[in-house]
């Protein structure tokens, strides 16, 4: 189909500072915050400082919508708040087949695991494909539900993911919601990585000591409009939007910010920026990242937009940051302002940025989104207010792509299929993994610290490649923007499970960082990346079957600039027991 404008037509947010998207805003406008430092919460052996949402408010909501408490859980109960309330002055039936609920989390239901908050079992939630049906099951959806679980980066990835389905044709409206709520399991982690502050956060300046953690549920919900109406829309769009990988490390941003310089390239490419007001930016108040951002915007010539992070209001909300901040940005730009960077007092980045203490005055009908993501990963969004598209062209086509599937993967605990052809192995689970390592691969001793998703995904990738290699395909077709999209079900319980046996036995409550990194189950495509020197968009996305996982990878391969896309169903449901069926979709006129 032709692209036709892809415009917000409700949003919500609940978070500690208010109840409604401009509730948020107004009090960020005049200076909240309700970043707190806790001591001795959920028997943690450190303090910490978050933004933590008030159960009794929350309770309350959910009784006035009708969400019973004593099914779902507090992660499900504020997506789905934010949701019904997003929806409820629209029009819009969620009922309908036309509509496409989009779930952007980090962890979701993983406080489970710990037993002690909530007096729910783990059966039917703990998984985010499970929370994402209960969720969905409340407004009657008929569809499957899409879970974005892309670390950091969820919620703008969501969006994204929202525009393609969308373009597609197959969905009139898209349900985003971007949700996380805090647990000794996240505090813990990022614990163990030394991030956090123990004050509250200060974003690019110079004595900034890490970042802080908040909750929040926020959700926007964006449709395709007519195009009778584009001439009088003055509402907001998403313009573009763009995913890209570092390559570098999975728990370090890279020096040359290079994932983030591709995203806002692609983002920008034909663009006429007169209109650009600022770009609000991850900002999270750690020492790499804001570098790394500032680096960025040098490299493309924004260093004299104005900038800013909302991480001191808020915290960092995890899979609800991307939505929540994109929200909180229309309503500056509607108000006409860029708004204060709370915390930031004195430059401490190596590179000019434009940000500021106060609010400022701006003019401009559209705003940058930018965000980092542990696995490398990297996103840059546009939004536009009103029906003029700051782009070259008119709208952003749905693109006619030829493709063509070369070569095909198939692991599971007992064999090993390579295009058909079944390799000889030894052993069954782990032991088959091993077995194959050591075999076909033995020069990537990292291997071996990897969490079983990684180790699937990497094995599978490697025999994946060396059958293009033994082709010679892989002189004809440009890699380094090859996109790495997995498709699973169980994400990384298997690495949430040690990694909370781990804290509850330990003498020592922090364990090692990667043991938390694994946690996050798009390592794996950080992982492929780096081998591999990919610099395209990864994304880890999270369904019940893999029925259309063949279409999400295609949607990807009609990305700007993308010229393949390797990926597939991964899903590891324990140690021994698993499934990989990957291949590489190339664009037919690069073959």
């Amino acid at each position: 189909m032709v692209g036709r404008m892809i415009v917000k037509l409700a949003d919500y947010i609940v978070s500690p500072l208010g109840m409604g998207t401009r509730a948020n805003y107004e009090a960020v406008k005049t200076g909240q915050t309700r970043l707190r430092r806790y001591e001795g919460l959920w028997g943690l052996p450190e303090p910490f400082v978050a933004s933590l949402l008030d159960d009794n408010l929350l309770a309350t909501a959910c009784r006035a919508e009708d969400i019973d408490l004593n099914v779902y859980t507090r992660f499900e109960r504020l997506a789905i708040l934010a949701a019904a309330r997003a929806l409820q002055h629209t029009s819009i039936r969620p009922e309908s087949r036309e509509v496409l609920f989009i779930l952007a989390s980090t962890k979701g239901n993983v406080g489970l695991l710990d037993g002690r908050q909530e007096p729910f079992e783990p059966s039917g939630h703990l998984l985010l494909t499970e929370a994402a049906r209960q969720v969905t099951g409340w407004f009657r959806n008929p569809n499957e539900p899409l879970v974005v679980c892309n670390a950091c980066i969820s919620g703008m990835d969501a969006q994204l993911e929202a525009m393609r389905a969308l373009e597609s044709g197959r969905y009139r409206q898209a349900v985003v919601i971007g949700v996380d709520v805090l647990s000794p399991f996240i505090v813990s982690g990022f614990q163990s990585l030394k991030a956090l502050s123990a004050e509250p956060c200060r974003p690019f300046d110079e004595d900034r000591t890490g970042l802080n953690l908040g909750e929040a549920a926020a959700c926007v919900v964006y449709g395709l409009l007519d195009e009778k109406a584009e001439a009088t829309f003055h509402g907001w769009s998403v313009v573009d939007a763009a995913v890209r990988n570092d390559a570098y490390h999975v728990s370090s941003p890279s020096k040359t910010a290079e994932g983030a310089c591709r995203a806002l390239r692609s983002v920008l490419a034909e663009k006429d920026l007169s209109g650009l007001a600022f770009v609000n930016v991850h900002g999270t108040a750690t020492l790499f990242n804001d570098e790394m951002e500032a680096v960025a915007l040098d490299r493309m010539g924004l260093s004299d937009l104005p900038a800013n992070g909302l991480k001191g209001y808020f915290g960092h909300t995890l899979g609800a940051a991307g939505v929540l901040e994109t929200l909180i940005s229309m309503e500056a730009l509607d108000d006409g302002i860029v708004l204060a960077t709370r915390g930031f007092e004195y430059p401490g980045v190596s590179r000019r940025i434009n940000i500021s203490a106060e609010h400022r005055p701006v003019a401009g009908s559209a705003f940058l989104k930018l965000m980092a993501g542990f696995g490398g990963c990297n996103a840059a969004l546009l939004f536009c207010k009103g029906g003029t598209i700051p782009t070259a062209y008119s709208s952003r086509p749905w693109e006619a792509v030829s493709e063509r599937v070369s070569h095909t993967v198939h692991l599971t605990e007992c064999e090993a299929v390579v295009d058909g052809r079944f390799l000889p192995v030894e052993g069954q689970g782990q032991a088959l993994l091993k077995f194959l390592y050591q075999t076909y691969v033995g020069d990537y001793p990292k291997f071996y610290k990897m969490d079983p998703l990684c180790k699937l995904g990497f094995l599978a990738s490697e025999l994946l490649l060396q059958a293009e290699e033994k082709e010679g395909q892989s002189r004809f077709i440009p890699c380094e923007d090859r996109a790495v999209v997995m498709v699973g079900r169980s994400a990384s319980i298997c690495a949430d499970r040690a990694y909370q046996q781990t804290i509850q036995s330990a003498d020592d409550f922090y364990p090692s960082p990667s043991a938390f990194i694994y946690t996050l189950p798009n390592i794996v495509t950080g992982e492929i990346a780096m081998r591999n020197h990919y610099h395209g968009e990864t994304t880890c996305l999270l369904q019940e079957t893999p029925g259309n996982v063949h279409s999400l990878l295609s949607r990807a391969l009609r990305a700007p600039g993308i010229q393949s896309v390797l990926g597939g169903w991964l899903d590891v449901a324990d140690p021994d027991r698993f499934e990989a069926t990957i291949y590489i979709i190339n664009r037919a006129n690069h073959i």
